[in-house]
């Protein structure tokens, strides 16, 4: 059974089952002045503890209320003792917003899947996403803190932080990370595919090998006029030389079916 209420503030406490662990300030003063004028539009998912309720879900909205000093909030109170279904209506709500911090849906996802037994099929049907996704959001959890704030920074991709943190471990994927953090993302990509392909060689043999400048070859390919004129539009919005605009597509055709 589900029930609307006010709720005193003073009752509502912030559980194990809300996923959001950062960022909570973030545009607070916004969200504040918006519930202000408009009033609360949605109201936040409670769990009743005795006296007291849990917060499932709506953090920055709850903050959002005590900044301004009010005393009550609107809450739907879910009646139920799961832990799982707690931690998915968590997750429903929040998973898909593009300010949850990153730690915080890794964490979240992670835990669903301990919650149900390890099965990343069972959550990704429970959250529409792809099993792929699940693990990669699982994948995250796991890498150390300061591969996650190279990844904040832009200067690694999460899924090369995933994948050296799997392949090396913490302290050694951490290493290589700042080794690599400065090369092109060509080169990067060739360091952590070499890493997992070149098995028998040295971390720092497969670095060195993805500094190598390529190899250029001279290809001569013929078109028809009406491909030529096409080709040459092409290049000119791009900004570039014919050439370029050759090179870029023969490229992404080969890296999209995997000849590269």
């Amino acid at each position: 059974m589900t029930v609307f209420s006010e709720i005193d503030v003073k009752k509502i406490i912030l559980g194990t089952v809300n996923i959001r662990k950062t960022d909570v300030e973030l545009k607070i003063d916004e969200l504040a002045k918006s519930i202000e004028e408009q009033g609360l539009l949605q109201p936040i998912i409670v769990h009743e503890m005795g006296k007291e309720f849990e917060l499932v879900a709506g953090q920055r909205r709850f903050a959002a209320f005590a900044r301004l000093g009010r005393t009550t909030i609107p809450a739907m109170i879910i009646d139920t003792s799961d832990t799982n279904t707690l931690l998915l209506l968590s997750l429903l709500e929040n998973v898909q917003r593009v300010d949850v911090d990153d730690r915080d849906r890794a964490a979240a996802i992670e835990k669903l899947v301990d919650a149900n037994n390890g099965s990343y099929e069972t959550v990704a049907k429970m959250l529409g996403m792809s099993e792929a996704t699940i693990r990669t959001w699982s994948g995250y959890h796991g890498v150390p803190e300061e591969l996650k704030e190279m990844k904040d920074k832009g200067q690694i991709k999460r899924e090369e932080a995933i994948r050296l943190t799997t392949m090396l471990g913490p302290s050694k994927a951490i290493k290589v990370a700042k080794e690599i953090s400065k090369l092109p993302q060509v080169q990067r990509k060739k360091v952590v595919t070499g890493i997992k392909k070149y098995s028998l060689l040295e971390t720092e043999e497969v670095i060195a090998i993805a500094k190598r400048p390529p190899i250029v070859k001279q290809v001569t390919i013929r078109f028809m006029t009406s491909m030529m004129t096409a080709l040459e539009k092409a290049a000119a919005a791009r900004g570039e030389t014919p050439e370029n605009t050759v090179e870029y597509v023969v490229r992404e055709w080969l890296t999209k079916h995997k000849y590269i």
